[in-house]
């Protein structure tokens, strides 16, 4: 839309009176030159609210809030500005115009006229024809449990197709023109109107005033696509709009929280369970201006998503837009984004069939921030036992946290993700000051093979991951081939071989079978116990052959990667106890005080062993 002349405004603003326009939803009552009244905007049994004629503004004592004709429709309605301007325009039947770009006032108003002129065949059509279609479209609706009075009250319709609404809409004085801008029919090659519905049940969308903007269709039986909606008009944006806003906006205000949820069905079955506060995408992810446009009512956001595989995937999406909301953090009216994912596979309007309102209600509360879904399902979906892997897993989490990159919300999810993978905050918090911007990065990893194939991240603290994990596995099958070598060292390092926590599963294996063996199994013997345990024990037990001499310099040797190793497991123990500490308020007082006692004691641990180490 284009900017609106300030002349314009200026008309708008003389041609409304202020006590004329909030005494259409407030008692006011004179008192001097002043009009009084109980504020709209919170509640209170003494009036604190008011107006003065002469200068045209309000202003409300018991709240602060306060403003001229404009203000207080934005306040009422929860528009902005430009919004107000032209619903204030329609009042007073102003015409406005636009600059840049914008389409002329009256044009606009065209083709609300004719979607809601469609809206009115549509309807008609679903309610009283005879048709075999218009029967499909009423069955199809009853067996989502939607009869008469859910199609009345969401204006739901049947598109028959066949010219027959472009034949209406031309009884109406409609142009071709005007149906072609409204994105409700379009001309073939044979330069003949057409129909864009056919054969559809019809969904109206609104917008917050109710006005009708744009259609969702879904097909009757099979074809394709499923699901055909409004394209850009010039009074439709996908991106800004959502199905049932209209409706919803008042319990979103009351609740302060709005659920989202994917498909038009959804919406009305929530609503008719006695949910009001659902809204829907239209066809498309949710986005910043969808945040910004749930901003004004609420201050949480909920996105309700299918139980199924594509549910999770579209969670997963969601994530890219917490960039919007994230950076409202230091703002007056923070958004919170939450998601749940529902159970069983189920949609919302099968869940809330099935277990009823009160359970999804529960769903709702129980729903989880969505950073806190989006890394901690990234994390799950990789292999952590394996350094590669778990560099990769570092670098996907934060991804999702760009966005956000020097925040303090920042800040909390790199030590999330370190505590999760185990790692030093420094080296996650590095990680993710290297991190390119996605663009940059998808161009670097189209010729990248996944670092499970050898090939080593670009990020170089993710590198770093890698490179200390690989260390520590090749200290775990060096310290191995010494035991074989030389089964001796069994029995000198049986305490210390039995407190390493062994990272790769193949070692462990191969650990505990050599202890089963004992010091007085041969090399041979050791070996036949190891290869039985691990099928690729021969090679990597050469691959991490020693060069250290068995006897002396190899017992020294075997000490000394013992003691790495148990030095490394004593300070993966200490941050794991850390983090925990870091959520002490969630711990009975004495878990809490156990935990402290146990990370006091690892730390004793690892300065007597480090000091023996020097030793």
């Amino acid at each position: 839309m284009g900017r609106i002349e300030d002349d314009d405004i200026r008309r708008v603003r003389e041609a409304t009176d202020l006590v004329q326009l909030v005494a259409e939803t407030v008692v006011l009552k004179q008192k001097g030159r002043l009009f009084w009244g109980c504020c709209p905007f919170h509640n209170e049994k003494t009036p604190s609210f008011k107006i003065d004629p002469g200068t045209q503004l309000w202003h409300c004592f018991g709240c602060g809030k306060g403003g001229d004709v404009f203000g207080y429709v934005m306040e009422r309605e929860k528009l902005e500005f430009p919004e107000a301007v032209r619903q204030l325009a329609d009042r007073a039947h102003i015409e406005i115009k636009e600059s840049q770009g914008g389409m002329p006032r009256g044009q606009r108003q065209r083709i609300m006229d004719a979607c809601e002129a469609a809206e009115d065949f549509f309807h008609t059509q679903l309610m009283r024809s005879k048709d075999s279609g218009a029967a499909s479209a009423r069955s199809y609706l009853g067996t989502r449990g939607f009869g008469s009075g859910p199609s009345r009250d969401w204006r739901l319709g049947y598109a028959p197709g066949h010219g027959r609404l472009c034949a209406y809409l031309q009884s109406k004085g409609f142009s071709r023109d005007e149906m072609v801008q409204a994105n409700l029919a379009f001309v073939n090659d044979g330069g003949r109107m057409v129909d864009r519905f056919y054969n559809r049940v019809m969904f109206p969308v609104h917008d917050l005033q109710g006005r009708t903007i744009a259609f969702g269709g879904r097909v009757i039986g099979s074809g394709e696509p499923k699901y055909l909606n409004s394209s850009e008009t010039p009074v439709f944006h996908k991106s800004s709009n959502m199905f049932g806003i209209h409706k919803a906006k008042s319990a979103i205000v009351s609740s302060g929280t709005a659920i989202v949820v994917e498909g038009y069905t959804d919406v009305i079955a929530l609503h008719e369970a006695g949910i009001r506060n659902a809204v829907a995408t239209l066809g498309t992810a949710l986005t910043a201006q969808h945040v910004k446009l749930l901003g004004r009512f609420a201050s949480s956001i909920v996105y309700l998503f299918d139980g199924d595989a594509a549910g999770q995937k579209a969670a997963m999406r969601a994530a890219e837009f917490i960039d919007w909301s994230s950076a409202l953090e230091s703002g007056r009216n923070p958004i919170e984004l939450k998601v749940t994912v529902l159970p069983d596979g189920m949609d919302p309007a099968e869940f809330v069939g099935a277990r009823g309102a009160e359970a999804l209600q529960e769903q709702v509360a129980g729903a989880q921030p969505l950073l806190d879904f989006a890394v901690n399902r990234t994390l799950d979906s990789f292999d952590l036992s394996k350094p590669a892997l778990k560099a990769r897993a570092m670098e996907e989490a934060l991804k999702i946290l760009l966005p956000v990159r020097g925040s303090v919300i920042a800040t909390d999810y790199v030590n999330t993700i370190a505590d999760r993978l185990n790692l030093e905050y420094t080296v996650v918090s590095h990680a993710l000051k290297e991190l390119k911007a996605p663009a940059v990065a998808r161009r670097e990893e189209d010729s990248v093979p996944h670092p499970e194939q050898g090939v080593p991240p670009r990020n170089t603290a993710a590198a770093k991951v890698v490179e200390e994990g690989r260390k520590y596995s090749r200290m775990e099958f060096e310290l191995l081939s010494l035991c074989v070598a030389d089964t001796a060292l069994l029995g000198k390092l049986g305490k210390s071989l039995l407190e390493i926590h062994w990272e790769d599963p193949r070692a462990e294996a191969m650990a505990d079978a050599l202890m089963g063996a004992g010091a007085q199994a041969t090399p041979a013997q050791a070996y036949a116990a190891a290869a039985a345990a691990c099928p690729q024990a021969p090679a990597l037990l050469a691959a991490a052959m020693s060069e250290a001499e068995p006897g002396e310099q190899g017992q020294l040797r075997a000490r000394l990667l013992a003691v790495s190793l148990r030095e490394r497991d004593l300070e993966r123990e200490i941050r794991q106890a850390k983090a925990r500490m870091r959520d002490t308020a969630s711990l009975p007082p004495e878990e809490a005080d156990a935990l402290f006692e146990k990370t006091v004691g690892l730390q004793r641990q690892l300065v007597e062993l480090r000091r023996g180490s020097r030793e």
